[in-house]
């Protein structure tokens, strides 16, 4: 019972559950499009950005793949197909991510507003997409310059360059007019460190210490080419 246990959550932490986080993209761009006139243009790029993450996964994991490999090559890791990232952590923190802004889109749409805090912290967080993918580029460019390597791609860096941080920018200018007060910032800085800590930090120290060995990566995706 325990082995077949595992082996279905093995199998989750394969592609199912990104075959399932992109069927929440399809129904969160139904809702955007259903609800197109009555949401206000911050709703709407909130739920977008929820929706985004299990595109941006689709890049990170399968085409091209290899998101992992850049990361722990971040912690000079001598097990890059596992620590710290795994196929089980990284699945945690996608999933919670995107039910997070699925949730903050779902609460927005109750009350008919959005939390300028949300919005403060929304920004950080696409923000922060788009400089964590340039200094993964800049980082793998020199380690396999040498190799071929003639750009700062790497997998996730489309979808953080014309989705993050375009989202970013657009609800920069939803924050025209809007005061930022000490209650923003008490929203803002939970939601940052809830990504940070609940979905990132938790979920790779737990798993890191007890699974990582059966939840490795197959391959290094992209960076196979350089490898060879």
């Amino acid at each position: 019972m325990d082995t077949a246990k595992k082996k279905d959550f093995n199998w989750w932490c394969g592609r199912a559950w990104i075959k399932f986080g992109c069927f929440l993209t399809f129904v969160t761009l139904a809702a955007i499009l259903i609800n197109w006139k009555e949401w206000s243009t911050e709703l709407k790029i909130i739920a977008a950005v929820g929706a985004l993450i299990p595109v941006h996964v689709l890049e990170e994991w399968v085409f091209p793949g290899g998101f992992h490999y850049q990361y722990n090559s971040m912690y000079r890791s001598k097990e890059l197909d596992r620590y710290p990232m795994c196929r089980a952590s990284d699945m945690f923190t996608n999933l919670i991510v995107t039910f997070l802004y699925m949730g903050l889109a779902a609460y927005g749409a109750a009350t008919g507003t959005v939390e300028t805090g949300v919005i403060l912290g929304t920004i950080i967080f696409c923000g922060l997409e788009c400089v964590v993918h340039t200094l993964f580029g800049v980082m793998m460019y020199r380690k396999f310059r040498s190799k071929g390597k003639t750009t700062i791609y790497g997998p996730g860096s489309i979808t953080a360059y014309t989705g993050f941080t375009v989202f970013g920018i657009i609800l920069l200018y939803c924050m025209e007019g809007r005061a930022v007060a000490s209650r923003d910032w008490l929203i803002c800085v939970p939601l940052l460190l809830f990504i940070a800590v609940v979905s990132i930090l938790i979920p790779e120290n737990i798993i890191k210490r007890t699974v990582k060995d059966k939840y490795s990566f197959e391959s290094a995706g992209y960076f196979e080419r350089f490898l060879r």
